[in-house]
């Protein structure tokens, strides 16, 4: 989803390129090459994965059920996906 949004950004970037004589477009264009330097640098370094609510939920139960505080990184996971689910 977020490599979609990436891609019509480029599609809109280099369309507003094209009708960069209009003061319009060039603004339109700016926005575009800005929006696009920000979410790469919120996608760096990050894995996302792309899961429907009841699944996240399920994933949620199941990871509260076997978490231990042994396991640190399940924990993480854990409150990543209800901080997700809370927004």
């Amino acid at each position: 989803m977020l490599e979609d949004y990436r891609r019509w950004l480029i599609s809109e970037l280099k369309l507003l390129g094209n009708a960069s004589h209009h003061a319009y477009s060039f603004g339109q264009a700016n926005m575009a090459k800005r929006a696009i330097e920000k979410l790469d640098e919120a996608l760096a370094g990050g894995v996302f994965v792309k899961l429907t609510k009841e699944n996240a939920e399920a994933a949620l139960a199941a990871l509260d059920a076997s978490a231990t505080p042994s396991a640190p990184a399940l924990a993480h996971l854990s409150d990543a996906i209800r901080a997700s689910l809370a927004t």
